[in-house]
């Protein structure tokens, strides 16, 4: 008995000591822990513009940075809120009045963008002008507008938009000197005060508007209405205006609403109409170019 017991235990002690059986090792890479995805810069810029109105509540710049930073986040509602409540605080701002003027085209309001910018031009005629900041700066970081160029641009193109072509002219008549001071606003003011006067048969001056558009002109931002401006003054092919333009952006819209009004211009229904459909199905919503395209397709249609 004593030595069967002895005997197993020596088998027990000789098996925990024998080296264990290696067992299978897997070669893979461990997996990485998933990282949080980046944050919007735009929503950070938000973040950032509502905290300093958190401590300045009735700052008017501090106002209109929030309601700027929500525009470009594609918020225009909560952003004309922002506008109306800072109206409630000053409501003699031309400043404010802009940028609201501005969004209601934006939301398709062009009735109410017209009421706004022409109380916002008022507004501003006893004030000097100043330049305005840009929220979504240009490669060199320099402005390309004033407020004054600004108001100008935004109500001559609501009326633009309202089909109110004379008083869309009228408005860029008043702001020309403005309008001339930068190669940028020049170029993107004569492309829709072009447009006008085409609309109007006002032909001969459309064109000598267009003749004082040089193609060495030194830009900032605004290439596609320096192309578009060479099209309709006979200086660009109209297979060029698109080349290498992918839709579904912004500059697609720019320049497809423009070659589309050439077309319309010189009887083209066909080729128009096909290219406002596109711009209207792939587009960004809330370019110029998009808009101008659903009003365009509206009028053809009739509804």
């Amino acid at each position: 008995m004593r030595t069967a017991l002895c005997l197993f235990l020596t088998l027990t002690i000789a098996a925990c000591a024998a080296p264990a059986k290696p067992t299978a090792t897997s070669t893979a890479e461990p997996k990485a822990e998933p990282t949080a995805p980046a944050k919007d810069p735009k929503l950070i810029a938000l973040e950032e513009a509502q905290a300093a109105l958190a401590m300045d509540p009735d700052n008017e710049e501090c106002i209109i940075w929030v309601g700027r930073r929500l525009a470009y986040l594609g918020r225009f509602q909560e952003a004309q809120a922002q506008y109306t409540q800072g109206l409630g605080l000053y409501p003699k701002s031309y400043k404010l009045m802009r940028h609201r003027g501005h969004r209601w085209i934006a939301l398709r309001r062009f009735d109410i963008a017209v009421a706004d910018l022409t109380r916002a031009e008022e507004l501003m005629q006893s004030q000097p002008d100043e330049v305005e900041p840009d929220g979504m700066p240009n490669p060199a970081g320099i402005p390309i507008g004033t407020y004054r160029s600004n108001i100008t641009y935004h109500l001559a193109l609501a009326h633009f938009l309202r089909g109110e072509y004379a008083q869309a002219c009228a408005a860029w008549e008043r702001g020309g000197g403005t309008n001339a001071a930068n190669p940028d606003r020049l170029v993107s003011s004569t492309y829709w005060h072009a447009l006008a006067l085409f609309r109007l048969n006002r032909d001969s001056e459309a064109l000598a508007l267009l003749g004082k558009i040089q193609p060495d002109l030194k830009l900032l931002e605004n290439e596609s209405y320096l192309e578009l401006c060479l099209l309709f003054a006979g200086k660009r092919k109209p297979q060029a205006v698109l080349e290498g333009i992918p839709p579904g952006t912004s500059e697609h819209a720019t320049r497809g609403f423009g070659l589309s009004a050439w077309y319309r211009l010189y009887d083209k229904s066909a080729e128009a109409d096909a290219l406002v459909r596109e711009i209207v199905e792939r587009d960004p919503e809330n370019s110029f170019g998009r808009i101008a395209a659903e009003v365009d397709q509206k009028r053809a249609t009739g509804h």
